[in-house]
């Protein structure tokens, strides 16, 4: 491999948790406000992507922040490259230039979880090499802008990073020109929207930087006028695309209040009393998500049309778990203010790992950079051969009754009548997606046409709760005549929302919010063929080719990565069949009785 750049990227902050855990007197849910989530790996060779994939999808772990031992080994096996062949190691975090502050203020979780050599001691632990002459850290947000720019292949654009926090900047704005990063504006931690949605997230019940995706899908159903008041005072608007989060000055919280608990103090006896897990979601819960979702959407706009008319840009990208607001992504495509969009699809902390790898692969060999094309989806993940769906299957022989298709048509015809039927499948097929969205390959799909498909799906097969909505997946050539949106690259990753056409939403009420929105994934066949087929097959057999398409997961549990797994989690919940592969699963008739 010496004539080839083999470049490592990676992500987490490993430790983050326990350390909580063992140095705090702790509330319930506390440990997990911490930094570091979503760890993953990703290998470059000679700038293009090989293998990319979660920690979480391997331990099993949902938002795992461990040291992504699993991850990078699955990624230099499907490389077919050794650790010793790896030129760079890219981490998506850079505490190194801030030592001084953090050491100064944190000693021992400098020490424990932030200081770059930390990482450098977990490959010399978990696979015994020293990497510390090629370990390049990239700052956090850095990492983001990179993971989206490089993908997007726009020449010049404008890059908007948001999140909870990276190292000491919550969200960051880039004018990037050919590859050249030029950081325009930056906000500090204490102005984190990223932070402020998950504060909001813990009162409502939910988990802080975990949920923040169900208060989304909670707005919808609340009246944002009814905190418009206490939202404006927490939120100040300034010139030049500036503002302040003044939640802490308004709680009298200091900067040593770590876990905000003084916020949540403030929040419980003024603004509304904190929802636990347990308790019914009042309207008071969805006019507080509401009020919340305004307020973010207003202070992004406000940010990226102040910056859009300073620079010009025509085209825009954007990273951070922020960037993962469907809702706002949906609105923002809708001004039209942007030739194109492009949202990385692991906008979490796992495309760091891509982005931190880009980077450092572009500064050190920038003729060997050959980057995606913007429309390809993120198929970077495992792929299993016959033989593994035999294994799993042999395991549970038993239980099930399996048959097999020689021609993957016949396979296609089955799940779409299936599907026609009202039948609730999982499909398992070919290579993972990277990122929180299943985009075909590890799905559970169903007829968008069957009236109570949503309750069905929410209440027994994933588990979750009645008020969460679920994605459409589309052909390309007829999305326009179901729903009105403008074209834009978001929409092939599930990445935003838009209207469903009033004539069609009576007819497609599995996937029409109540809002009249839908979060559309534009199914091409040169990107996703087999699924593509699937969906189109589905169309012919009743006119609509749309499905249901969600997750292949219950509630708590990290979307499925190996055949073993499907075939558990197929048997526990209320699924007509599973399509591994070419194989066919239903539940044995005696299972059945």
């Amino acid at each position: 491999m010496s004539d080839k750049q083999v470049v490592l990227g990676f992500s987490g902050l490993d430790g983050a948790v326990d350390f909580n855990r063992e140095n705090f007197t702790l509330e319930p849910g506390e440990e997990y406000i911490a930094q570091g989530f979503d760890s993953a790996a990703a290998i470059l060779i000679d700038g293009k992507v090989i293998a990319a994939a979660a920690e979480e999808r391997f331990n099993r772990e949902k938002h795992s922040g461990d040291f992504p031992v699993n991850a990078i080994n699955f990624c230099l096996q499907r490389a077919n490259v050794s650790i010793d062949d790896v030129d760079i190691f890219a981490h998506g975090f850079d505490y190194g230039k801030f030592a001084d502050v953090f050491s100064l203020l944190y000693p021992d979780y400098y020490q424990q979880v932030l200081n770059p050599r930390r990482q450098c001691q977990l490959f010399s632990k978990y696979f015994k090499t020293n990497i510390e002459k090629i370990f390049s850290p990239v700052e956090h947000h850095l990492a983001h802008a990179a993971s989206a720019y490089y993908p997007s292949r726009f020449s010049d654009c404008l890059c908007i990073v948001c999140d909870g926090m990276g190292e000491v900047n919550s969200l960051t704005v880039y004018y990037v020109e050919s590859g050249n990063f030029r950081q325009l504006a930056s906000f500090d931690i204490s102005d984190s929207l990223g932070i402020l949605y998950g504060i909001a997230t813990r009162h409502l019940g939910f988990k802080v930087f975990s949920d923040e995706y169900k208060v989304m899908g909670l707005a919808p159903y609340g009246n944002p006028e009814a905190f418009t008041g206490f939202f404006h005072k927490a939120v100040e608007l300034q010139d030049n695309g500036q503002y302040k989060v003044h939640l802490k000055k308004l709680a009298n919280s200091l900067h040593s209040d770590i876990f905000n608990r003084k916020i949540y103090t403030y929040l419980n006896k003024e603004i509304l009393p904190r929802r636990e897990p347990h308790e019914i979601l009042e309207q008071i819960h969805k006019d507080f998500a509401a009020g919340l979702q305004a307020c973010l959407e207003k202070t992004l706009f406000h940010i990226i049309d102040y910056w859009q008319s300073m620079t010009n840009s025509r085209y825009l990208c954007m990273a951070g778990g922020v960037a993962l607001n469907c809702t706002f992504n949906g609105k923002l495509i809708a001004k039209k203010q942007f030739k194109n969009i492009y949202i990385q699809a692991a906008s979490g902390d796992d495309g760091t790992a891509l982005g931190a790898a880009f980077y450092r692969a572009a500064q050190t060999k920038p003729s060997a950079l050959r980057c995606l094309r913007p429309e390809q989806l993120p198929f970077y993940g495992s792929a299993y051969q016959t033989s593994s769906y035999q294994a799993a299957i042999s395991k549970y022989v038993d239980q099930l009754s399996v048959e097999y298709f020689n021609d993957i048509s016949d396979l296609i015809t089955d799940a779409a009548q299936a599907i026609v039927s009202d039948k609730i499948i999982a499909w398992f097929q070919d290579e993972m997606e990277f990122g929180p969205r299943a985009l075909g390959h590890r799905s559970i799909l169903a007829n968008p046409m069957c009236l109570d498909i949503k309750q069905h799906l929410n209440r027994i097969v994933k588990l979750r709760e009645d008020f969460r909505p679920f994605a459409p997946a589309m052909i390309q050539e007829t999305a326009a005549d179901y729903f009105d949106y403008h074209i834009a690259y978001p929409f092939a990753f599930m990445l935003a929302t838009c209207r469903v056409k009033e004539q069609w939403q009576n007819i497609l009420p599995g996937i029409t919010h109540v809002d009249g929105s839908a979060r559309l994934q534009i199914v091409s066949p040169e990107e996703n063929m087999k699924f593509y087929r699937l969906i189109k097959k589905v169309g012919e057999l009743q006119d609509i080719p749309c499905v249901i398409n969600t997750s292949f997961n219950v509630r708590g549990q990290a979307i499925i990565e190996t055949p073993e797994e499907a075939v558990e989690t197929f048997l526990k919940v209320d699924l007509h069949c599973l399509y591994l592969g070419n194989f066919k699963c239903t539940r044995h008739p005696a299972i059945l009785s």
